[in-house]
Parts: C-alpha cells; sequence; structure tokens
C-alpha cells in the first residue's frame, strides 16, 4: 500500500498524549502512534459515509423544494431557533 506523507498540527494534550504512549512503549515513532490513533478514529466511524449521503440528500431535496425536508416541532424547534440554527 502506498503511504502518503501529511503535516498536521496537534493540540498540546494530544501531543502529550502521543509522548506517554511512547514512553509506555506501545510505539517506536509518534507516526506510528498516530497512524494507530488514526486507525481506531476511522474503525469507530464506520457509519460516516452513509450518514453523509443521507445528508446529502436532505440538502439536495431542501434546495430543490425551498424548504427543509424535516419539520421540527415543540422544544427542539424552539432550541435551535433560540441558538439562530433554524429559522
Amino acid at each position: 500500500m502506498a503511504k502518503e506523507t501529511i503535516q498536521i498540527r496537534i493540540d498540546e494534550g494530544t501531543s502529550r498524549f502521543v509522548d506517554h504512549m511512547l514512553r509506555a512503549g506501545l510505539f517506536k515513532t509518534k507516526s506510528d502512534a498516530i497512524r494507530y490513533l488514526l486507525s481506531k478514529g476511522m474503525s469507530a466511524s464506520t457509519k460516516f459515509p452513509e450518514i453523509s449521503e443521507k445528508v446529502d440528500k436532505l440538502k439536495s431535496l431542501e434546495k430543490s423544494t425551498g424548504k427543509s425536508p424535516i419539520e421540527l416541532r415543540g422544544s427542539l424547534k424552539e432550541l435551535f431557533r433560540s441558538r439562530d440554527r433554524f429559522s
């Protein structure tokens, strides 16, 4: 499998976590540790492509009809309205 080199920025807490993994001897390099964490995150996100496809369909329906295909009611509608996320 071909590998690609990328540059990323991580916060201080994540960096400390990776360093702890190295000191514990779980991995030899930061790259190995970060690759492991990414693979676990991807495994935990197996539903993402399906969810993304459904969100795209909802957006397409909204664009074609001019209104949201999901009608919010009651307190949920009020919550979004109060947070300026729903008009």
